[in-house]
């Protein structure tokens, strides 16, 4: 049943499983548009209070800025989560599906709305196909996609498009899919982190590098001093203008930094 037909969302609700089906019609063209478009998908959950909810965004192109991914963990998430109604898998998931859409960077930018640091508390599932999200909610079991584990992952080179990028096809059995999609999040994020961070990494001299890549590796102060054959005071010195230079403030800050030594 039809619940909802706006400028780019639509809605259907499954009676017979609690579950609302939200689809993205077109991709907004602003953060405005996007976030009406979630407030009326928000009074449409509170008014019928589904335990399943599954996201098919395939069509959804539009990049989420940071601003408005906090927006909607605590305007359009967290009222949802806070009202009880969804229901939790036997695997501990939120029954919260997402189905990839084409775009997969649009993808990822609505999974950095569930990082686990967020406060918004659910745990959504993702999924290739809509059809293996209802195997999930349906919690059916002995399906075709259980029968795939031993098939192994495959990657071709597909040449070089028009536009000059390279191409490659990924292939991975489809239950999977959550993993993989997890593994090109991690790379956007990292290659995210390379280039807004590649002057800093750039002003460090060689000695403070060598000292960055040891500290990284958990070595000691004394340690390093050893390894590099100097004092243990050069060694804090190298740390402090490290510290100085990529603009952070403790240990955990620096880890982010191995991706250039990687």
């Amino acid at each position: 049943m039809e619940v909802y037909n706006g400028p780019h969302l639509m809605m259907n609700y499954e009676k017979e499983n609690s579950r609302l089906i939200i689809s993205w019609k077109s991709s907004p063209d602003n953060d405005l548009v996007y976030r009406e478009e979630l407030l009326e998908h928000l009074n449409i959950v509170l008014k019928i209070k589904p335990s399943q909810i599954i996201w098919l965004l395939d069509n959804l192109t539009f990049k989420v800025t940071d601003v408005t991914k906090k927006w909607v963990e605590e305007n359009i998430s967290q009222p949802v989560f806070r009202a009880g109604f969804v229901a939790i898998n036997k695997d501990g998931f939120d029954q919260v599906a997402f189905v990839v859409g084409k775009d997969v960077l649009a993808y990822i930018d609505v999974m950095d709305i569930f990082k686990k640091n967020t406060i918004s508390g659910f745990r959504p599932k993702y999924f290739a196909t809509q059809t293996e999200s209802e195997i999930w909610l349906n919690e059916e079991v002995g399906s075709k996609f259980s029968n795939e584990e031993n098939e192994s992952l495959s990657i071709s080179f597909k040449g070089v498009d028009n536009n000059g990028k390279i191409v490659f096809e990924f292939k991975e059995i489809a239950s999977k899919f959550d993993s993989t999609i997890n593994y090109f999040k991690n790379i956007s994020e990292e290659n995210h982190f390379m280039r807004n961070n590649i002057a800093k990494y750039s002003s460090l001299t060689k000695r403070e590098k060598e000292t960055l890549r040891l500290i990284i590796k958990a070595y000691t102060n004394p340690q390093i001093a050893d390894k590099m054959s100097v004092s243990e005071n050069t060694i804090r010195t190298h740390r402090n203008r490290i510290w100085n230079k990529l603009e952070i403030h403790h240990f955990r800050d620096c880890l982010r930094f191995e991706c250039f030594f990687n």
